[in-house]
């Protein structure tokens, strides 16, 4: 519908985030940055709740997919969000790979690598991505 994916973590938002954390890691990705718009939020004196956005990749791959189609780079490194939603645990949310790749007309084995981050958030809640 919107291009994004979500499933709930039974952890709180800055567990998952380390959980992912490892979990890309293990993977032998990269995790270029976290930002934590919730910090980023207070240090301006406003509230938000704990949100964070992992991003992450493999400059292997994700340079093979730019060279073949640089304008995929506004959508790359891929990108996590972990956020309090007020319930217990958090909610994690992605971008759908099969949305990314219809909109720059990839083939599904050119889309690949855009499914590392659903990939990622299912291995770490040990459930299927499409559970939330």
């Amino acid at each position: 519908m919107n291009g994004l994916k979500s499933a709930r973590s039974s952890m709180n938002v800055p567990a998952t985030v380390e959980a992912l954390r490892r979990r890309i890691d293990e993977q032998g990705a990269t995790v270029f940055a976290v930002i934590d718009h919730g910090a980023a939020a207070a240090k301006a004196n406003l509230r938000l709740p704990a949100t964070q956005l992992v991003i992450f990749g493999r400059p292997l791959t994700g340079t093979a997919l730019l060279q073949d189609c640089p304008q995929l780079a506004i959508d790359l490194p891929l990108r996590i969000l972990i956020r309090d939603d007020g319930a217990t645990g958090a909610v994690v949310t992605w971008q759908d790979p099969e949305f990314v790749a219809r909109r720059f007309g990839l083939t599904a084995e050119e889309s690949r690598p855009l499914h590392a981050a659903g990939e990622v958030v299912s291995a770490v809640l040990q459930q299927p991505v499409s559970a939330y």
